[in-house]
């Protein structure tokens, strides 16, 4: 993903389960002006584990991810005559306590639809907690 604030080079997620217990690592290398961050994190699923690497990617940078919050996540299959190799459309609804905003992506990869919905999401919340100074100042 490419935007005015950063750009993802990379990012990986690892499942592992060994007998009942599972982890999720994943790790994301972004590009903000001042040059690369890469951050690892563990998660709950590999969404959460996303969603953690990215925020502290960011959170230097764009303190504004700090109260940024993922409220609800779905996944819809685009085709389902293609069964488990369907594009699927990740939606996420994103709010910080203010304002909320929705961000989504299509994809035949779930995480890559969740991961760039991820991302929408924090740019959608930088650019609308950026603006929102200058909106209170004009009023």
């Amino acid at each position: 993903m490419n935007n005015h604030y950063f750009s993802v080079c990379e990012y990986g997620v690892t499942t592992q389960r060994r007998g009942s217990d599972s982890q999720v690592h994943a790790t994301v290398e972004v590009r903000i002006a001042k040059g690369y961050v890469t951050r690892s994190a563990v998660g709950v699923g590999p969404v959460h584990a996303l969603d953690s690497a990215l925020r502290e990617c960011l959170k230097h940078d764009f303190p504004e991810v700090d109260a940024i919050r993922l409220s609800d996540y779905r996944v819809s299959v685009v085709d389902p005559a293609d069964g488990t190799g369907a594009k699927v459309h990740v939606q996420l609804r994103a709010t910080d306590g203010a304002q909320t905003w929705d961000a989504g992506c299509v994809s035949e990869n779930i995480i890559e639809a969740s991961f760039e919905a991820l991302c929408s999401a924090a740019v959608l919340g930088i650019m609308r907690r950026r603006a929102a100074p200058a909106a209170e100042s004009v009023a």
